[in-house]
């Protein structure tokens, strides 16, 4: 099983941890996966399909 990584800081997510998982809101063809602490403080990420970066 591979396992599941923030698309903000590349480390493995935990199924104990409050992530979040949805699809780019530009353009809906990639699942950003965000982990705790990136939730937390806002680290930005960035979609690798189209570019679009959020917070």
């Amino acid at each position: 099983m591979r396992a599941i990584r923030c698309t903000s800081c590349h480390r493995s997510i935990s199924p104990q941890e409050d992530s979040v998982k949805f699809e780019c809101p530009n353009c809906g063809a990639f699942t950003i996966r965000r982990c705790e602490t990136c939730r937390k403080f806002s680290v930005k990420y960035k979609c690798p399909n189209c570019g679009f970066e959020g917070p």
